[in-house]
């Protein structure tokens, strides 16, 4: 009797045993918190996608031409007129230039989202230039500089006033014996560059214009998709235009927008190298020119409107190829 309650006793005493242990690897598998990745969530860094975008520093130079207001400064590069935003303590750097200084400096390309074509040009660093160069003779080059080659279907022609909005294309009714796609030879970045081109028509001209475009007829006005206050509005001439009267007329119109620059042979490359006469100002509301030239035997004049706002360096040299492709019809 005594070795039955004793073997009972160890048989219980294993049974709790067992027991015991079995809820000990229950509460150790059980699943636990999970691990706190809020930090890493919160973190932009750690997120796929978030890299820190550094952006470009290039070089150039050119012709200083003044402030138009406590924030923007205008460089004339390869004869373009362009914009540039001042970077932190510039300040006095750009009080010790006079207009006209030859210039060197660094800038920074901030890409816009959605537009491969438009960028901020942010100067990191300015001043004059230890050798005297040309005016507006470019180092690297900015986007926005123009190019030495005309487009691959240029010529000229004409075309009238009034400036407009949107709106593509229509024609007087003639037919253009041109190719309805072509191509424009451009330099952007420094680099040469063929752009496809489809050909729009107005009374009496046609010419070629980048997919970034688009072309009002009724109104002669080419414009940027993105944003049509980025313009050029198209006007043909008699054929016995006056120059001097059309250099008093185009002062008379850019006298709103501040001091007026003309520029001369020595300021001016690319497909507007050969202007008859070519007048910039510049203010807060951003740059304006007008610029006269003979295409295919006819005179025009071109009335450019480039906002300040972000600034476009495409803008130039895709508009001022696409003028030269200009042909009558």
């Amino acid at each position: 009797m005594k070795n039955t309650i004793k073997i009972s006793s160890i048989l219980l005493a294993l049974a709790i045993a067992v027991a015991v242990t079995a809820c000990s690897d229950k509460q150790e598998t059980a699943p636990g918190t999970p691990p706190d990745h809020t930090d890493e969530q919160n973190n932009p860094s750690t997120q796929p996608g978030n890299a820190e975008q550094v952006p470009t520093v290039k070089e150039g130079t050119g012709t200083y031409t003044g402030q138009a207001d406590p924030h923007t400064v205008e460089i004339v590069v390869d004869g373009k007129p362009t914009a540039f935003q001042l970077g932190d303590g510039l300040d006095q750097a750009v009080a010790d230039l006079q207009e006209q200084d030859q210039v060197q400096f660094k800038y920074e390309e901030k890409a816009i989202e959605g537009e491969d074509t438009l960028k901020q040009l942010v100067l990191t660093e300015i001043k004059k230039s230890d050798s005297v160069q040309g005016a507006g003779q470019g180092g690297e080059g900015v986007e926005g500089d123009t190019s030495g080659k005309d487009s691959s279907s240029s010529a000229s022609a004409g075309g009238q006033s009034d400036s407009g909005d949107s709106k593509s294309s229509a024609n007087s009714g003639n037919v253009s014996k041109r190719p309805a796609e072509g191509k424009l030879e451009v330099t952007l970045e420094g680099n040469d560059e063929v752009r496809p081109a489809k050909l729009v028509q107005a009374e009496g001209y046609s010419l070629y214009i980048p997919e970034q475009f688009s072309f009002d007829a009724g109104k002669h006005l080419l414009y940027m998709n993105v944003d049509h206050e980025y313009s050029v509005r198209i006007e043909k001439l008699p054929a016995d235009f006056n120059l001097d009267q059309l250099e008093s007329q185009g002062k008379e119109e850019l006298k709103p927008h501040g001091e007026i620059k003309k520029l001369g042979a020595a300021d001016l490359t690319g497909p507007m190298k050969d202007a008859l006469i070519f007048l910039t100002a510049f203010d807060s509301s951003g740059t304006h020119e007008y610029i006269v030239k003979k295409l295919d035997g006819s005179g025009f004049v071109f009335h450019v409107t480039q906002p300040q706002r972000e600034a476009s360096e495409g803008f130039g040299p895709l508009a001022f190829a696409a003028l030269n492709s200009i042909e009558n019809e």
